[in-house]
């Protein structure tokens, strides 16, 4: 089974100019905790909720002021949307993340790959079970 058959293609992005308010506010109306922050279509960073906590708010930035380009991850994980999902997996357990950008081929993003993507879909309870282990003790 390929990443673009599972993924999640409508994902939330913002810009790097965006307020940490605004990205909270937008996490909260969507009920999402992770967001691709875009510039000229081109994935730059992601930020998370728990960024926007540790990074933000107990580092005592004015979130009206700070912008997401200040505390955004620029250290970008993906795979590609014809990988393999046990591939995807692997990077997941491997970073220990419980998200995964998915990029096209000309590094677009095309979608997102999450934990409960792969708990849906993986076939093999032993392969999951390995990457839950590992994601979610970090």
């Amino acid at each position: 089974m390929k990443v673009h058959e599972v993924m999640s293609p409508n994902v939330h992005v913002i810009s790097l100019d965006t307020s940490l308010v605004d990205a909270a506010k937008l996490m909260r109306r969507e009920a999402i905790g992770f967001l691709p922050a875009v510039e000229d279509g081109i994935v730059m960073g992601v930020v998370t909720d728990r960024d926007l906590l540790l990074r933000g708010i107990a580092e005592g930035r004015n979130p009206h002021m700070t912008t997401v380009r200040h505390l955004m991850t620029r250290a970008l994980i993906w795979c590609y949307e014809d990988d393999v999902l046990t591939a995807a997996a692997r990077i997941m357990e491997d970073n220990r993340i419980r998200r995964l950008l998915v990029l096209s081929r000309d590094k677009r993003l095309v979608g997102l790959l999450s934990l409960d993507d792969l708990a849906a879909q993986m076939s093999s309870d032993r392969l999951l079970a390995e990457v839950l282990r590992h994601v979610t003790a970090a």
